[in-house]
């Protein structure tokens, strides 16, 4: 027993310099080598000592694993000189050597883990190509998975993470929320084919500068790269000039948006229900559409009926009310009773209804 301690510990402080194929080569090739000398061993027990097939694998155990308890001797010169050959001096070393293959590989996977260099098998994945040069705080990715994970069609998917950044692994905020990551670049075929792009379900691209028009060529290439392994996949692009949505769509993106650091959730609204990422933009903007809040009065009065009537004034859509106690209250119930002190709108940029047109349009004045 001694001696496997010693040879664990020799083999478990060496530096790792074989690769991770290696190892595997050497651990199975060691391992097969194991079962023929337990084999033998066991077959010249039975053999040389005449003891039944349960006695001699016992023998042949306790004997490698250096236990040795006693209890069965082995009498035969015969028997005695099997032993010495086929377990002393071949199978003990060797099973310290395997021992020592098999504790190397778990070191050498968890480094590749930890530093991303580990090529984890995932399919039906989710992948965030994450090559920039902007500081992007854990945060957004915290919310922009944990935003996926509230998504009964996502919240099963593994979520890869294709980056340049996280080089000392990823911080625990993202451990404990499943994710992995990969160090590379989403314009190296390898880097791509390491987080199996051919199998993902989504891809997300974000903008190498979140506020540099010239990062819309290298999304570009990425996006060809992508489709060129991917053709179902649902892809998701920033585009930083609107110029270049066009042509990114051509090259394959499902969906592109602006890069929005502070709103990661934008990104799976879109995913989810694709075109209204342009919805969403346009509540930043007055080009086509603004939201305007009115103020007055509502009591007992039935939600659908307050859309419809709008509606059809062509005032606009109501998509919010504000109750008495300053509780917004977004899209709710057709058939409910709100008592409200002000409703907010979607309206065009071109309109501009006042209070009182609300309220003789819904009968309050």
């Amino acid at each position: 027993m001694l001696t496997i301690l010693t040879c664990f510990k020799k083999f478990r402080n060496r530096k790792p310099i074989v690769t991770r194929k290696d190892l595997r080569k050497s651990f199975l090739y060691s391992s097969i080598y194991l079962v023929i000398i337990f084999c033998l061993h066991t077959l010249a027990m039975t053999q040389l000592e005449g003891l039944p097939i349960g006695d001699s694998i016992w023998v042949t155990w306790t004997t490698i694993t250096t236990v040795g308890y006693g209890d069965i001797p082995i009498k035969s010169s015969l028997g005695r000189t099997s032993t010495i050959l086929l377990l002393y001096l071949g199978g003990i070393f060797v099973l310290a050597k395997t021992a020592g293959d098999y504790f190397d590989y778990r070191i050498i996977k968890h480094r590749k883990q930890l530093t991303g260099e580990w090529r984890w098998s995932v399919s039906h994945h989710i992948v965030i190509i994450s090559d920039h040069d902007d500081h992007i705080s854990n945060q957004y990715y915290e919310r922009l998975v944990t935003e996926f994970q509230q998504v009964p069609k996502y919240e099963h998917c593994a979520i890869e993470i294709l980056t340049n950044n996280f080089r000392d692994g990823l911080p625990e905020s993202l451990q404990l929320l499943g994710v992995v990551h990969y160090q590379g670049k989403g314009n190296v075929p390898k880097d791509l084919e390491a987080v199996n792009v051919k199998g993902a379900d989504v891809i997300i691209v974000l903008a190498k500068r979140h506020n540099d028009p010239l990062s819309d060529g290298n999304t570009f290439d990425i996006l060809h790269r992508l489709r060129e392994y991917n053709q179902t996949a649902s892809i998701l692009v920033e585009c930083v000039n609107d110029v270049n949505r066009n042509r990114l769509q051509q090259a394959g993106a499902n969906i592109t948006v602006r890069p929005i650091r502070a709103y990661p959730e934008m990104m799976v609204s879109a995913i989810r229900a694709p075109g209204s990422e342009n919805v969403i933009e346009n509540m930043f903007t007055h080009l086509g559409d603004k939201y305007q809040r009115f103020d007055i009065a509502l009591k007992k009065r039935e939600w659908a009926s307050i859309v419809y009537q709008l509606m059809k004034a062509d005032i606009g859509t109501v998509v919010a009310y504000i109750s008495n106690d300053n509780e917004v209250h977004c899209n709710p119930q057709g058939k409910e009773l709100i008592d409200a002190k002000a409703l907010i709108a979607m309206v065009k940029e071109s309109a501009n209804p006042t209070n009182e047109q609300i309220g003789m349009i819904l009968g309050q004045v």
